[in-house]
């Protein structure tokens, strides 16, 4: 770890697919760790970011799944800034869905990996940075979740047996991402309470000295 790298403040990612329990782990964490500066940074409210989101959102323009892809690299390249000058000023950045996500939007869409795999690869560098929480929920648990929300994303809109078939890609991802030597802690959302939850990931950031004095 280079100098520069130690002065700054911790960067971690919560990752699951929708439904998992991610922003409520999240908020858990905050609440835990509520004496230290803690920014999350998502990918629909940033004002750098918000534009791009919301053309991804629109339901009356879809785009070939190419372009979509790009966008959805150019978001992720844009946050990576808003990462690195959080970090300079808060004890912890977290990073609300990272690059597990991204890649799995590719199958998603059907779209091929190989002619952005240059960008990837970047992002991937910079994600190996970062202690990446994987909430563990099982398909059924997700689903009862998304279907009680008010408000479902537009992927979510598509439907219980569209979802499901996206729940095994997005779940292959995250086992090609453990793989790679990266840093992954899985996090049970389903058989432990917020509480138990919430305690287990801030120990393992105490065992990482992730959380700066």
């Amino acid at each position: 770890m280079s100098d520069r790298e130690r002065s700054l403040g911790g960067f971690v990612t919560f990752e699951g697919y929708d439904g998992a329990g991610k922003s409520s782990l999240i908020n858990g964490v905050r609440e835990m760790l509520a004496d230290r500066s803690i920014r999350v940074v998502g990918r629909k409210t940033e004002p750098e970011l918000v534009d791009i989101s919301r053309v991804l959102e629109r339901e009356d323009l879809r785009h070939h799944g190419s372009v979509e892809m790009l966008l959805r690299i150019a978001l992720e390249i844009e946050r990576e800034g808003i990462i690195t000058r959080s970090r300079l000023n808060n004890d912890m950045t977290v990073c609300d869905r990272g690059v597990i996500s991204l890649i799995s939007w590719f199958d998603y869409l059907g779209v091929p990996r190989e002619p952005c795999q240059r960008l990837l690869q970047g992002l991937m560098d910079y994600h190996s940075n970062a202690l990446t929480f994987v909430c563990a929920a099982d398909f059924d648990t997700c689903w009862n979740r998304i279907s009680s929300r008010g408000e479902q994303s537009r992927k979510e809109r598509l439907g219980e047996d569209v979802n499901a078939k996206y729940f095994a890609m997005y779940e292959a991802n995250v086992l090609r991402y453990t793989e790679t030597g990266a840093d992954v802690l899985f996090v049970d959302t389903v058989g432990l309470n917020l509480a138990e939850s919430t305690s287990q990931v801030v120990r393992a950031l105490q065992r990482r000295g992730l959380i700066r004095s």
